[in-house]
């Protein structure tokens, strides 16, 4: 898995919750679809719950990686449903204090821990990636979509181009999204 992932970008098929956990998780993304945007930002400060979910399954992984306080929400549905272009992660929230001069160096040793809650694939609002885009040079430009299972964790470089397409189909697409620091 880490070396898929330092060499593609990405990597997938990682299974760390339990049926509970993920019953809990849900419940907590009904509440988490109500919050402020900001709010969503801060998912940990918010539901101190799912850090603590969170650091178990980090620890089932082969990674040797550390949770910041950076989680986010993000659900698309009917009513939530937009194509988010190819972008980089690379802005931090002010409350992480990284320095425009620490940035760099700081994204290049990140990794996103993505769980996602509900099946996802091109129709439904999966991430798609360009592989190999987080190291700088563009061996390809063709996009990948990534399909997940519910449950299924996506580690991924924040460095790494990354979107997805509108949703097509009537779904719901829930994820939390966790920026961790190779340890």
């Amino acid at each position: 898995m880490m070396s898929t992932l330092n060499q593609i970008g990405y990597t997938q098929n990682f299974f760390p919750f339990s049926q509970s956990q993920l019953e809990q998780l849900k419940e907590i993304s009904t509440e988490a679809s109500n919050l402020t945007t900001e709010e969503q930002k801060n998912i940990f400060e918010v539901f101190p719950i799912v850090k603590s979910f969170f650091d178990e399954a980090i620890k089932k992984s082969e990674f040797n990686l550390k949770l910041t306080q950076y989680c986010f929400f993000i659900e698309k549905n009917i009513h939530r449903n937009w194509p988010l272009l190819f972008h980089r992660d690379i802005n931090l929230p002010k409350y992480m204090n990284i320095s425009e001069a620490e940035k760099e160096n700081f994204l290049n040793n990140a990794v996103m821990f993505r769980l996602t809650l509900d099946s996802s694939n091109k129709d439904t609002g999966a991430l798609k990636v360009i592989p190999y885009s987080h190291l700088g040079n563009m061996q390809s430009t063709k996009e990948v979509f990534i399909d997940t299972q519910e449950g299924e964790v996506i580690f991924f470089k924040p460095l790494l181009l990354h979107g997805s397409n509108r949703m097509k189909e009537n779904h719901q697409r829930r994820v939390f999204q966790a920026l961790c620091i190779m340890n």
